[in-house]
């Protein structure tokens, strides 16, 4: 919408102001010889009138000349960035917006029925629009394949690390840019229609280590999505002249290979025979050919010779090769010519998927900014007042309750979003932050405060309250904080966990339980929400269940209370499956009433847990295998 926006204003601008002028008479050689005449004849009002006309013309060839600056400088730039990053410059913004209309906005795949070849099938799409094909590869965006992808890894880099988190840690925030990079590739899943490529999509990810290894999908002809078969014996070559274009194109290739080949125990060998901007974008480490003769092997060769040499490139009965080169004569090709890119052997164009130098650095430092382990030191959380009024619950299905447990209802629910919202985010509650994280989209004033107006009368009618309480105030500035007796069944268990640490007495421990009573599923489940997971919230929600999980199974295992210790790591498994310290706290149990049945039954759902861990490659922790061998031998 914003685009269109810009599209519309800058069109008038640059044709409508114009015409209006010379419609009206008032050229720009008139208008000076008119404003020369008022001088002359010294007339304020003739002067004054003479003068804006002259202003407007002069901003008018201001503002054209900008636009036809961004026009070159972008259409020269295109290789090194992506212009679906809008400008806060209306002239550069408006170029942008004009970009995506005309060349960014592509066909989307669709899920459909797979026509084989011997190794290039093609996914047919509903898709109806005119492709403009270009020697540019499509931008990330149209790839809806790598941005699940992407999503489903970024996921899993997340899990693992809240897997292997000690009770007590804390995930750091990710990086501004790579929290941008999340909700963008987020956003752009969602608009491609991603509920109909669901299908088709893991389909190509989910391709096993039999034939073919995997399919990627490698660019879009007027009715259908192109995708190669990387089989064993096979070749595929990505040729041109231009490198860049070669290396934005194989970017694409090779990320899809990767994150598909990870699920299916496959290796992707970048061969780096020169530096191409970090093409590996997953894997980490070079790899003896000779220990993976027995392994499924994708492999990616980089040849930038003038000559033709097809004996150079062997291809082993377990490998398929991918080939990044300037000039082949290899049938199974897509190749760059005058007239754009070309599917060989039946000469079929089409538009290529990319990987831009731009969006490959953000990806990569998502990746990065996703691998980071939790960080163990305890955090302070400010105390619940005890007399609190409102608990949002957000451990679970997110909704609102009083003090008594009386539900609180909302007529939109965007109040009830905003009100999550504003809960977790304390320390900086304005009105700009949570229009930008509650809408990806720019919204009108009007719908914004009908959302505050919609929150406020559903907390009005809280009848627990003796006395009335304004629990959002109203304010004449940007600042939109809640009352402190709304509080979150999060603040609720931190505020718990702090007093069993600091007091330990009777009541706190019950304090415990309550808390973690409140547990229902996992963090925001059954929402859209965005921002907790760019933010972190929702792994530092998992990660405040896992400590209060742990404190109280290890004060009912001092207490010889074996059933406290099970509801107690039950409550946390219901947040985060197969955590090693609660597992072992299970066992423990079983161990202490001399349960050898009980202790495998954990041994074996631990067991089952990662075979469903495409990042733990079925191997158990070390401590938990010796655990097992203390308790049973």
């Amino acid at each position: 919408m914003k685009r269109f926006v810009a599209l519309i204003g800058g069109s008038l601008f640059l044709f409508g102001l114009p015409f209006v002028l010379i419609f009206a008479g008032m050229m720009p050689t008139t208008v000076a010889s008119a404003f020369a005449n008022a001088v002359t004849v010294r007339n304020p009002m003739q002067l004054g009138t003479q003068a804006g006309l002259l202003g407007l013309w002069s901003t008018w060839i201001w503002g054209f000349g900008s636009v036809i600056f961004d026009v070159v400088h972008t259409w020269g730039s295109r290789h090194n960035h992506s212009v679906g990053v809008m400008s806060s410059r209306y002239s550069l913004l408006f170029v942008v917006a004009l970009w995506s209309v005309l060349f960014m906005s592509r066909p989307t795949p669709a899920a459909a029925r797979q026509i084989e070849s011997e190794q290039i099938a093609a996914t047919i799409g509903d898709t109806t629009h005119d492709l403009l094909y270009d020697a540019v590869p499509l931008a990330l965006g149209s790839s809806v394949v790598l941005l699940a992808g992407l999503l489903t890894h970024v996921g899993i880099l997340r899990e693992k690390q809240l897997r292997l988190a000690p009770s007590g840690s804390f995930m750091p925030p990710m990086s501004q840019r790579a929290a941008f990079t999340w909700r963008e590739l987020r956003h752009r899943y969602m608009a491609q229609h991603a509920d109909r490529s669901d299908e088709s999509t893991q389909e190509i990810l989910n391709t096993g280590p039999s034939f073919p290894f995997v399919q990627v999908p490698i660019g879009l002809t007027a009715d259908e999505t192109v995708v190669v078969a990387l089989a064993p014996g096979t070749r595929f070559d990505i040729v041109a002249a231009d490198i860049e274009a070669a290396k934005t194109a194989a970017r694409h290739l090779i990320a899809v290979a990767q994150i598909a080949a990870q699920t299916n125990g496959i290796q992707v060998i970048i061969e780096r025979a020169t530096n191409l901007d970090a093409l590996d974008q997953l894997n980490d480490g070079s790899y003896d050919n000779s220990e993976l003769k027995n392994f499924a092997v994708i492999r990616v060769v980089i040849d930038l010779g003038q000559d033709v040499d097809e004996l150079s490139t062997v291809i082993a009965n377990n490998e398929a090769v991918v080939k990044i080169c300037v000039i082949s004569d290899n049938p199974n090709r897509m190749q760059l010519d005058a007239s754009g890119w070309v599917l060989m052997p039946g000469n079929q164009r089409l538009a290529v998927f990319g990987l831009t130098e731009f969006e490959n650095s953000a990806i990569h430092e998502l990746l990065l900014e996703s691998s980071k382990p939790a960080v163990g030191e305890i955090r302070k959380f400010e105390s619940v007042p005890v007399g609190w009024n409102v608990c949002v619950r957000l451990l679970g299905p997110v909704d609102a309750e009083t003090r008594c447990g009386a539900p609180i209802s909302f007529e939109k629910s965007k109040s009830l979003e905003l009100l999550a919202w504003l809960t977790t985010h304390r320390e900086r509650p304005t009105r700009i932050a949570a229009r930008t994280a509650l809408w990806e989209i720019s919204v009108q004033d009007a719908t914004f405060n009908n959302v505050v107006s919609g929150l406020r009368r559903g907390l009005s009618f809280v009848s627990d309250v003796v006395e009335p309480i304004e629990f959002l105030p109203k304010t004449f500035t940007d600042h939109l904080s809640i009352d402190g007796s709304v509080v979150t069944d999060v603040d609720v268990l931190n505020d718990a966990v702090n007093r069993v640490r600091n007091i330990g007495d009777g009541e706190s421990w019950c304090g415990l339980h309550d808390a973690l009573g409140r547990v229902r599923d996992l963090p925001f489940t059954g929402t859209d929400y965005s921002w907790p997971d760019s933010e972190g919230i929702t792994s530092n929600f998992i990660l405040s269940v896992i400590t209060g999980s742990v404190l109280a199974a290890e004060h009912a295992l001092e207490l010889g209370d074996t059933e406290g210790v099970f509801w107690a790591t039950g409550q946390g498994l219901k947040v985060l499956h197969g955590h090693e310290e609660l597992v072992e706290l299970r066992m423990r149990a079983y161990g202490e009433v001399g349960d050898r049945a009980g202790v495998n039954a954990e041994w074996l759902s631990y067991e089952r847990s990662l075979s469903h861990d495409s990042w733990s490659g079925g191997c158990p922790s070390q401590r938990i295998v010796e655990l097992k061998r203390e308790l049973i031998g």
